[in-house]
């Protein structure tokens, strides 16, 4: 009988991809540790990268194996697929490009500041919100989105759009811009996990507005998940626009769009952004209100 632990079933091609990816973001890993070494990196440990330079040059010669295939795309910010896909090489453009592009997209900001959370609440966080936790909600999430937003107490539809494409160091990094009265408001925010519920803080780029938003966490249900096309109903309270003392109680859809062909999300998220612009709010009896509306009496979760 053979003794010792089993070999890893590795993904064939992928070695020279690993290479390349290290390469292309300036990471190094060999006996000598500067600042770019993947030993000082805090992101490579929260991805639950190999410590060994060994098992990180066994994975360059032999392959990623397959446990460790999402590990590397989660640090690397990019699908798994970039890796396993046979049809794209090492060198080529295509790998190159989505190497590069989210080199610098990796935001270091925080799910809450520190100032508004206790020690102990801080540490719940970032336990449940670092890179390699909330990897396969990143997955899910990351695209951009089309919005409703819909205050109570009224039937009138205002239109948006969202996009979820950084992941954080807690949390991902959410910009968004809701139409209101034809005023573009554009919003900044991150969202987080907390126990079954995924919150987003958020406050608007002109500081005017700051709000939260609550809604399900799909990750728990795997009909949530499985919408097509995906979508996510939450509640929401903020700071109201007209500056008057009750503040904005609402909902808001978001609802998940796929690029057309040869688009990228940024040019995703403009398309749709001015399409939200030149649009109007939805009332009933107005194209596309039922259908909008729909979306709000769906089941939350």
């Amino acid at each position: 009988m053979t003794q010792g632990r089993p070999k890893s079933v590795r993904v064939g091609d992928t070695g020279d991809k690993l290479y390349m990816a290290l390469k292309l973001t300036g990471m190094c890993w060999g006996t000598r540790v500067g600042p770019n070494h993947i030993a000082v990196n805090p992101r490579w440990a929260q991805c639950g990268l190999p410590r060994s330079i060994n098992t990180v040059i066994e994975d360059i010669r032999s392959g990623i194996p397959v446990h460790r295939l999402e590990r590397y795309a989660g640090f690397f910010q990019v699908p798994a697929d970039l890796f396993a896909d046979t049809a794209i090489g090492p060198y080529s453009a295509t790998f190159s490009c989505e190497i590069l592009k989210n080199k610098h997209r990796f935001s270091p900001a925080a799910a809450l500041e520190a100032s508004l959370l206790d020690r102990q609440a801080s540490r719940h966080v970032r336990e449940h919100n670092g890179v390699a936790a909330n990897y396969p909600l990143y997955q899910l999430l990351c695209g951009v989105y089309a919005l409703y937003y819909k205050r109570c107490a009224s039937d009138v539809l205002y239109n948006g759009v969202v996009q979820a494409v950084i992941q954080a160091e807690v949390g991902m990094s959410v910009d968004a811009v809701i139409v209101i009265d034809g005023i573009p408001v554009e919003i900044s925010g991150t969202l987080f996990r907390w126990n079954n519920a995924l919150h987003v803080q958020y406050r608007s780029d002109d500081f005017q507005v700051l709000g939260y938003l609550i809604g399900p966490n799909p990750m728990d249900s795997i009909l949530l998940r499985r919408r097509n096309p995906f979508f996510l109903k939450l509640h929401g309270l903020a700071g109201n626009l007209e500056l008057t003392a009750e503040p904005d109680r609402y909902e808001a859809c978001v609802v998940k769009q796929a690029p057309a062909e040869g688009q990228g999300l940024a040019q995703a998220f403009e398309a749709l952004l001015d399409r939200a612009v030149r649009g109007k709010s939805l009332s009933p009896g107005d194209g596309g209100y039922a259908a909008a509306a729909a979306l709000f009496a769906a089941p939350a979760g």
